[in-house]
């Protein structure tokens, strides 16, 4: 019989409420519900509701960056942008729910885990201003060792926005519309 990992039961039970409830209307009971686990299981594996969605913020933001360096690593400099967003939206697109509670986190500064979203974030921005920066020299741009931290952070913002618009909003939309659209600012 396969071990079941109640870590990542109650990561994704508490993604699933958040989104019918937000992270502020979710409640222990209802993450333990959705999972299928006693309520002291929670508390055995995450010493709050704030460290539960620590873990999804710290979690999420790894798998995307996982993808972005995958991406990046799979072609040339500067064709990577387009890679990375696609891979970008790929990622998001495979957890809506996350990916919009880590749209509606990821500019908040008032929760327990404003830390671990700046360090996470910082981590995605950086390797899309590196992917930025690596394709304008690539393509000979004199100007690309000024690509800042900042055009990752428009990079990344442009496209979860266009992502959750897409996904909510455009779904018969082809991604391929959707990475021409975002990249055409890139």
């Amino acid at each position: 019989m396969a071990r079941v990992n109640t870590k990542l039961l109650i990561t994704e039970a508490a993604v699933r409420v958040a989104a019918q409830h937000g992270i502020s209307g979710a409640s222990m009971d209802q993450i333990a519900e959705a999972a299928g686990v006693a309520k002291g299981s929670l508390y055995y594996n995450f010493a709050s509701k704030d460290a539960i969605f620590e873990e999804v913020i710290r979690d999420g933001f790894a798998r995307l960056a996982a993808a972005i360096d995958e991406a990046r690593d799979s072609v040339p400099a500067a064709e990577a942008p387009r890679a990375v967003a696609a891979a970008t939206l790929e990622t998001l697109r495979s957890n809506l729910d996350l990916a919009k509670l880590m749209a509606s986190e990821v500019f908040r500064t008032d929760r327990p885990w404003a830390d671990t979203m700046t360090l996470a974030r910082g981590s995605v921005t950086v390797r899309f201003r590196d992917v930025l920066r690596a394709a304008r020299e690539a393509n000979g741009d004199p100007a690309a060792a000024e690509t800042t931290e900042t055009a990752g952070a428009a990079f990344f913002g442009a496209l979860a926005g266009a992502c959750l618009d897409w996904l909510l909003f455009r779904k018969d939309q082809p991604v391929e519309l959707v990475l021409d659209q975002v990249l055409v600012a890139f």
